[in-house]
């Protein structure tokens, strides 16, 4: 499996503007609108699970990850499901959730980014302002946008919404880092990838001088590593058995 690149910023940043500005200016109907067209043609060391907090505030470094469960799998199913007109074999790919530097609860957008083995040169993307609910689909050329060679992610192993993994991200080092840099956004990114060719999701916080900071969280176990694979954090429950590649099971005996 070809690596993703993680130091695309760039690409990244021009993507969600891209999106940004057509999700707030172009006055789309809601997403439940089904007679809507796509917008291109072919002519998103501390092991405490955060799943497990009770808190009702809105920062989404306090709020219960189970509280978004619900409008997450909505979102999802919107996707997948305006996908499968796209493409009937359309497989998830990629997700991303960009959060903003307020970090307010419904204030970012999700991208959810799907392929077909029919469409070797487009990726299928939905993306959704989570603040008013309208929609953008778009079929976006692979060279532009993530490359060609990204596995279908493993949904199985999907067992970790974006909000605990942030807040896993928080408790192993971004907390600190938003501190030493005021004004700091993050995106996170759910993807087969390396280290172990395994489902992560991926902690990318910006700095406003764009000074960054990565962590890796495993959707499965809850394990925190860095870019290299090293630990960080310990998997919530350390003795489970991850098969979140194609290839051999790994053990984590920690």
């Amino acid at each position: 499996m070809k690596t993703i690149s993680w130091g695309r910023g760039l690409r990244t940043a021009a993507l969600f503007f891209v999106l940004a500005l057509t999700l707030t200016g172009c006055g789309l109907k809601q997403s439940e609108d089904s007679a809507e067209t796509d917008t291109t043609t072919e002519g998103t060391g501390t092991t405490t699970d955060p799943s497990t907090s009770t808190s009702t505030g809105t920062d989404l470094t306090t709020i219960a990850p189970a509280s978004v469960e619900t409008t997450l799998t909505t979102h999802l199913a919107l996707a997948t499901n305006a996908a499968k007109v796209w493409k009937a074999n359309a497989e998830l790919v990629y997700v991303s959730v960009e959060i903003p530097a307020s970090l307010a609860q419904d204030s970012g957008n999700e991208v959810y980014v799907f392929g077909s083995p029919d469409d070797a040169t487009n990726w299928w993307t939905y993306s959704l302002s989570q603040s008013t609910d309208k929609f953008v689909r778009a079929i976006i050329p692979k060279e532009d946008y993530l490359g060609a060679d990204i596995t279908p992610i493993n949904t199985q192993y999907w067992k970790m919404n974006y909000v605990e993994a942030f807040q896993l991200a928080e408790a192993n080092g971004g907390a600190a880092f938003r501190t030493t840099n005021p004004g700091s956004a993050a995106t996170l990114y759910l993807s087969q990838r390396a280290p172990r060719g395994w489902l992560w999701w991926t902690a990318e916080y910006v700095a406003p001088s764009g000074e960054q900071f990565t962590l890796l969280i495993n959707p499965n176990l809850g394990e925190v590593v860095d870019e290299s694979g090293n630990e960080v954090a310990p998997s919530i429950d350390s003795t489970s058995t991850d098969t979140t590649s194609t290839g051999t099971s790994d053990t984590l005996t920690n």
